[in-house]
């Protein structure tokens, strides 16, 4: 709907366009950036997590992390949350320029490569 308000006028017309054009196949269609970044962001969310727990827990002793349990899973969680984000940005962002960018690429494998180059290592 952002790309073509004209054409794409609700979600429930969306799938209509999208089956009429593209057949099923396009319900999964550049699925690949999605699955990645979702598996990265959900490892690095959970791995980090426990990490970090670690991390706040042992120096700060068994007595005070027992008291202060919370406010330590916390602060664990959100860091591990914002390395979690940054993990799926890229595949994100490859995602949309897929999408929506005609010609810049079919897919992860040939969009990854112009997103470097368009964008830099770094993004």
């Amino acid at each position: 709907m952002q790309i073509d308000p004209a054409k794409y006028k609700s979600i429930a017309s969306n799938f209509g366009v999208l089956l009429k054009e593209q057949g099923v196949k396009g319900f999964f269609r550049r699925w690949v950036p999605t699955l990645l970044g979702y598996s990265a962001q959900g490892a690095c969310k959970f791995g980090f997590y426990e990490l970090f727990k670690k991390y706040y827990s042992d120096p700060a002793g068994p007595e005070f992390a027992a008291k202060y349990k919370t406010l330590i899973y916390l602060a664990g969680s959100a860091y591990a949350e914002v390395i979690a984000d940054v993990a799926l940005c890229p595949f994100e962002a490859i995602k949309v320029r897929v999408q929506t960018q005609p010609g810049f690429a079919r897919g992860l494998s040939d969009g990854f490569p112009n997103f470097v180059k368009s964008e830099g290592a770094l993004g």
